[in-house]
């Protein structure tokens, strides 16, 4: 079982990048009211493949979302900033695999089948979930 040392490698991983210096807050999990904006929260969905004789291998899904305060009328704007931080994400997203591997000692698989918007209901916040699968294996290697 391993979700969530990935999970706060994660967090740690994005939190470090330069593009989420100040005003950015990274959160594990979902700080709820007590959360600054514009903020990412890195929130742990499922982990599938575990065994209870020897888990080498298994399954993670995390929820990377991104929350941008705006009190704009027309969205443009902050679309435009879930976009540019969409693409931060998912553009870094070989380099955190490669840190798995050397800090944690597993080799993973990421892949992302989705981003979903949260709408509009919760103005004057905006919200995206970047969804990540991650396949991960102990490595006999390292």
């Amino acid at each position: 079982m391993l979700w969530w040392p990935i999970a706060k490698h994660l967090v740690d991983f994005l939190a470090a990048k330069p593009e989420f210096a100040e005003p950015w807050q990274v959160y594990p999990g979902s700080k709820g009211k007590a959360k600054e904006y514009p903020c990412v929260e890195v929130q742990w969905d499922q982990e599938s493949g575990l065994s209870v004789h020897k888990s080498n291998e298994g399954g993670i899904t995390l929820w990377v979302d991104v929350w941008v305060p705006s009190d704009e009328v027309e969205p443009d704007v902050v679309y435009q900033q879930q976009y540019e931080v969409q693409r931060v994400i998912l553009d870094s997203l070989r380099d955190w695999s490669d840190l798995l591997l050397k800090d944690l000692k597993v080799a993973a698989k990421v892949d992302c089948p989705g981003i979903a918007s949260e709408g509009t209901i919760t103005r004057p916040t905006f919200g995206c979930s970047i969804i990540l699968t991650i396949e991960w294996r102990k490595s006999r290697y390292v």
